[in-house]
């Protein structure tokens, strides 16, 4: 049913500091329509009231299986609460009782189960489902004399449903008392023999070829074991969590540290999501049980490495601290106070091995630091400490499983590991400060090296730059000089062109009787002056001759010189630009170039013809 929660805010006004008024809770029907106040605040609940459905016998069954549905759901609180409805209306259930007892063991509630088991063993005297579940509980107890009589009684009364049950629990308590003095081989075979009865009736029964497959085991049939539990594994699809946890054992025995802790993982997982059926007191029991075993997994495995007792041996040191790491997990987890003296023996032994494993790195050229050795010696000091007290304990008269010579053994070899550790540590430190200080005199060489690298480098690039200017500079001296010398080359030009343009402006205005002499031309011995008739006939023709005898060469000779003074000036600056000659090269390498004459040839004044001079020749003149 529906019901609303009505709050009133209980402050109204300020707030006294020690008085407070009480909150005003009214709860009333949903039907009933609350009154609507600005400080009042509605809450829908949903509450169970006692009706009368159970009363139907099959209405019962139904809540049981629902029950069932919640416990196989997880919800253990909702199946407790209905089983006990079923029982406060049918008192004489006592499928009820006996789930609620499985419930009980389940959490670890030994107690509150066996008050369940008397109840239904008062309501049901002589039900084998309540003698079965009576004697699963001695057996968590390790009560294995009780235990034995309820199965031994359940097997004189051959009820088929629970026959192979009780045979395979017979099997189960002598295999769990092996270590009885002088009856190993006698429990041993026994355990055997009802495993193998099981099976005769039922060749398809998976937890009687497990039961054999542990007895095989214990005979040292490694491999028979084996191949039993794989075929558990195979038939029955990983449903049997005991196959996962006996093949740990398996690979455990063969040294296959790897493939054991991958088993002990798997039913630790199982154990703690609920799917493993309970081995032990109860599902936490297990769990402590497990982390145990794979605690001794990596402390074997740590032991094998070392072995090597060299450089291979390095991944021993890991090994233990994870052995390590889970026994103190399993510490944390138990609640027995029987177990939890050898899980801490078991601790302070795992300290003392690892200790002894960091002092040997040298010996074995293993790298270790002052840190680690210091931790060991910790260790050491710590299990020291811790085994003393439980030797005091036991001296007390506490119930101790280790005995007393053990203890008194573990505390010599200690403490001589603590002095040798004392020892190992100073050493370690003055290494470590050796090693700084020849680290720290490297790094200061180094970084004065990479300094003169820096200052060398800044040298070279100054210097370099320097270079770089000089001979920027000096290509720009070459290029003013290039300039100057093509402007003067220019400006002669234009001037002998300007020459070459007057002479013949001068030809072109002479008078027809006046030849134009060219200074430059050598001169010649008169000749016999011709007669006047001939001088007058000739005269044009003559003077035609000369003028292209004299002038006409002239300017294709000066364009000759000109061309090759060019080239010749051309080359030279490019030689003086782009050449092979060195920067050191003086400046007067550009002399010779613009010292050349318009000549062409490079020859003195000298060598060059005289200077023309013009002459008027009286053509009327006697040759006399």
């Amino acid at each position: 049913d529906q019901v609303v929660l009505r709050v009133k805010h209980p402050y109204r006004g300020e707030k006294k500091s020690k008085e407070m008024d009480e909150s005003k809770m009214d709860v009333e029907d949903s039907k009933e329509g609350p009154d609507s106040t600005e400080d009042t605040k509605e809450i829908p609940l949903f509450v169970k009231r006692e009706n009368n459905r159970l009363s139907d016998p099959l209405a019962i069954s139904i809540a049981f299986n629902l029950a069932r549905l919640h416990e196989a759901a997880g919800r253990t609180l909702a199946a407790i609460e209905l089983h006990k409805a079923i029982l406060k209306r049918n008192p004489a259930y006592v499928n009820s009782y006996l789930r609620l007892a499985c419930i009980s063991i389940d959490c670890g509630a030994l107690n509150e189960c066996a008050g369940w088991l008397k109840i239904a063993a008062k309501t049901s005297p002589g039900n084998p489902e309540v003698l079965t579940l009576i004697g699963n509980l001695h057996l968590s107890l390790n009560d294995w004399a009780p235990a034995q009589n309820i199965f031994d009684g359940l097997l004189g009364r051959k009820v088929p449903n629970v026959e192979a049950y009780a045979l395979l629990s017979m099997g189960n308590i002598y295999f769990a008392n092996l270590d009885i003095p002088g009856r190993y081989a006698k429990h041993l075979g026994y355990a055997g023999d009802f495993y193998k009865r099981i099976l005769t009736k039922d060749h398809a029964n998976a937890y009687a070829a497990n039961g054999l497959g542990t007895v095989l085991a214990e005979k040292a049939e490694l491999f028979k074991a084996k191949e039993v539990f794989n075929r558990v594994r195979e038939t029955t699809g990983d449903t049997i969590a005991d196959a996962h946890l006996n093949l740990a054992h398996i690979y455990l025995a063969q040294k296959k540290h790897p493939e054991a802790l991958q088993m002990y993982q798997s039913y630790l997982k199982r154990a703690e999501d609920g799917t493993a059926p309970i081995t032990s007191k109860s599902r936490l029991d297990d769990k402590v049980d497990v982390l145990h075993y794979i605690a001794f997994a990596y402390f074997d495995w740590a032991r094998q490495t070392e072995l090597f007792n060299n450089a291979k041996a390095a991944p021993a040191d890991e090994r233990y601290k994870k052995a390590m790491e889970n026994l103190e997990l399993a510490i944390i987890d138990n609640t027995s106070e029987s177990k939890n003296s050898i899980l801490t023996y078991n601790l302070c032994m795992t300290k003392l091995q690892a200790a002894n494993c960091v002092l040997q790195k040298l010996t074995r050229n293993i790298r270790r630091t002052a840190q680690e050795v210091e931790e060991a010696l910790n260790g050491l000091q710590q299990s020291l400490e811790t085994v003393e007290t439980i030797l005091k304990s036991k001296n007390e008269g506490a119930k101790v499983l280790i005995s007393t010579s053990t203890l008194n053994d573990f505390i010599t070899h200690c403490k001589s590991n603590i002095e040798s550790a004392k020892s190992h540590l100073e050493d370690e430190r003055k290494r470590e400060e050796e090693a700084k200080e020849i680290m720290e005199l490297q790094r200061m060489a180094a970084q004065t090296k990479k300094e003169e690298q820096k200052l060398q480098e800044e040298l070279r690039k100054q210097e370099e730059a320097r270079k770089q200017e000089e001979r920027d500079r000096r290509a720009r001296e070459k290029m003013r000089k290039v300039a100057d010398l093509r402007s003067g080359w220019e400006q002669e030009q234009a001037a002998k062109q300007e020459a070459a343009t007057e002479k013949r402006a001068k030809k072109s205005k002479a008078p027809q009787g006046v030849e134009i002499v060219d200074d430059d031309a050598p001169i010649e011995e008169e000749a016999p002056a011709p007669n006047a008739a001939s001088l007058f006939d000739d005269s044009d023709d003559s003077d035609a001759e000369d003028e292209k005898g004299n002038h006409e060469p002239a300017p294709k000779e000066a364009e000759e010189d000109d061309d090759g003074n060019k080239a010749a000036a051309a080359e030279t600056t490019q030689q003086d630009l782009f050449g092979d000659s060195s920067d050191e090269d003086s400046d007067e390498e550009l002399k010779p170039s613009s010292g050349i004459k318009r000549g062409g040839d490079g020859k003195d004044d000298d060598d060059q013809p005289p200077t023309k001079k013009s002459r008027v020749v009286d053509s009327l003149e006697d040759s006399d």
